[in-house]
């Protein structure tokens, strides 16, 4: 609350003042690190291309390397299309999926610290060099976002095209929990910036209420929520007692509305992405679905073709028994030829007797 005692008695200095020199900041901000004061200017030629360290200048760096944040990671590289129709090119891509989900979780930490330095931020220029921070940080988690959500339809796709069953069982349950830490990833994304959509919405009505104190709430949410907030707000500045005052906040507005309409903007691409990663689990739904059939059909075929297989032997034995009862017959038969040829071929006495008479 001393800052805006500060604040407001800095803006009441002097009315007749119009757009003279700066101020210097009437207080500065010092969190884990971070000194923000009215000597460590961001450089005023800001290069887009350039990484966060080469366009700040050493003293930002060093607040930077004090607050021991993590780096922004790098965008996702080019990788070669991973062999997913085997279980080792299987496992190699869950484990590079988490990886890049790890990757999301750890922007979202710094997306939050982020936040809570622009709104701890008392300098017009840092303001402006944070919120260039951040918005090239998101756009950097979103395009890691929509990678990862390729990359499990992908997996979701090599899954339903498994034609062993148990291969097919361990597929999914990977793919399911590597699913479900994803989408608690992007919830966690959602409610950082809920809150801090919130936190910069009260910034705001603070400052429209130091211009204009009698402001109802529903002007204050008509500021807020327009899309040119700005312009609305500086018609108010011919209407308003604090005129000078009114002009030195209306910069702050500006910043404020554009990071209240970015973190707008994100809320709507994560519940997008929400949204396709539960249908996603939807038609996970059905292939889980199909797999169990085709279990349940290869269980029933496989206890059909064991009835077959018990016949099959039984039919066997059967078939070995009647051949040996064939071959001890035709024993018992050539046996039988022999004793004859032995009784009539041989001069047997009773033969003979046979035969003289």
């Amino acid at each position: 609350m001393s800052y805006y005692r500060d604040r407001t008695a800095e803006l009441k200095g002097d009315d007749s003042e119009d757009f003279g020199p700066r101020r210097p900041p009437a207080a500065t901000y010092r969190s884990g690190g971070n000194n923000y004061g009215a000597r460590n200017q961001p450089p005023t030629n800001y290069d887009p291309h350039e990484s966060i360290e080469m366009r700040s200048p050493p003293s930002y760096a060093a607040r930077q390397q004090q607050q021991q944040s993590p780096p922004m990671a790098a965008a996702p590289p080019s990788r070669p299309p991973p062999q997913l129709d085997t279980m080792d090119g299987f496992f190699s891509e869950v484990d590079d999926i988490k990886n890049e989900v790890g990757a999301v979780s750890d922007n979202v930490d710094r997306i939050e610290r982020l936040h809570t330095s622009a709104l701890m931020s008392f300098n017009e220029e840092q303001s402006r060099y944070i919120s260039r921070d951040l918005a090239a940080l998101k756009r950097e988690t979103q395009k890691r976002n929509l990678d990862i959500k390729n990359r499990l339809k992908e997996l979701q796709m090599a899954n339903a095209r498994t034609g062993n069953a148990s291969d097919a069982q361990i597929r999914q349950s990977q793919t399911a929990a590597l699913r479900k830490r994803f989408l608690e990833t992007i919830q966690r994304y959602q409610d950082v910036e809920r809150l801090y959509d919130q936190k910069y919405r009260q910034r705001v009505e603070r400052q429209i209420r130091i211009v204009k104190p009698n402001a109802t709430q529903e002007e204050v949410d008509r500021f807020i929520d327009s899309d040119d907030s700005p312009q609305v707000f500086a018609q108010s500045l011919m209407h308003a007692t604090r005129t000078n005052q009114a002009r030195a906040v209306l910069s702050e507005v500006q910043t404020r509305h554009d990071d209240i309409k970015h973190i707008e903007k994100t809320i709507l691409e994560l519940h997008q992405l929400f949204s396709d990663m539960q249908m996603m689990v939807e038609q996970q739904g059905e292939t889980l679905t199909n797999v169990e059939q085709h279990a349940e059909n290869t269980v029933g075929d496989l206890k059909q073709g064991n009835t077959f297989l018990t016949k099959a032997i039984a039919s066997a034995r059967a078939t070995r028994h009647k051949k040996w009862c064939c071959l001890v017959l035709v024993i018992i038969i050539c046996v039988v030829i022999a004793i004859l040829v032995w009784w009539f071929g041989f001069g047997h006495p009773g033969a003979a007797g046979n035969n003289n008479s």
